[in-house]
């Protein structure tokens, strides 16, 4: 996955009904000239900073007012979702640029964002995303080990855990010895899963110890 402007009808939309909330008297963005909303996205837990220009001075939203859930974290799940490639994965942060007369535009990227916004301080940060809440972004999202991130793999690491690895040839998601199909939206968890018998694919599951531990 590479960093990327993101565009399509069902981007499109979302842009305009979050402009047209964003600016109108209710909105967190009256009267601004410019917002930025910073989304980080997992299947566990949505973080979420904005910014928001008022004559010339950016600040944080007032903790007062917030997006409606289904005008951006509902629609970025669904983003997310449609967007997603088999074996590549879904993008982790969005962020969104808003303007009261201009079209606004969508910016998707392949690592975690974790300074408050855009403007924040690189020192103050949020503690990256668990090895746990990686391991359930990539079992409804998978990828192949060679796409796995080296901060995925770190927090992995960190908690002991095994990654779930998208399968190209049997276009399945394999983890714990258990296996699912994947569609072109991700994970299919309306079946039951397939018990993996590891005696008899030791390939994959080898190669990824290997990774993880370093073992031979």
């Amino acid at each position: 996955m590479q960093d990327s402007i993101v565009d399509n009808p069902l981007i499109q939309q979302g842009l305009a009904r979050l402009k047209e909330h964003t600016f109108s008297e209710a909105g967190l963005g009256f009267g601004a000239q410019e917002v930025v909303s910073t989304s980080l996205m997992s299947q566990d837990t949505t973080r979420r900073y904005v910014d928001v220009c008022r004559d010339g001075r950016w600040g944080g939203r007032g903790w007062h007012a917030d997006f409606p859930s289904e005008l951006l974290e509902y629609w970025l799940m669904e983003v997310r979702r449609q967007l997603y490639a088999p074996g590549l994965g879904a993008w982790k942060t969005f962020r969104v640029f808003l303007f009261p007369s201009d079209e606004g535009r969508l910016e998707a990227f392949d690592h975690e964002i974790l300074t408050r916004g855009m403007f924040g301080d690189p020192k103050i940060s949020n503690s990256p995303a668990s090895g746990q809440s990686v391991k359930a972004d990539l079992l409804a999202f998978p990828r192949t080990e060679d796409n796995l991130q080296e901060w995925m793999w770190n927090a992995l690491r960190a908690d002991a855990l095994t990654p779930p690895v998208y399968n190209p040839q049997l276009k399945t998601v394999d983890w714990d010895n258990k296996r699912l199909p994947v569609n072109d939206h991700g994970t299919d968890f309306s079946v039951e899963p397939v018990v993996i018998d590891p005696s008899k694919e030791p390939g994959v599951l080898a190669k990824i110890g290997r990774k993880l531990f370093g073992a031979k």
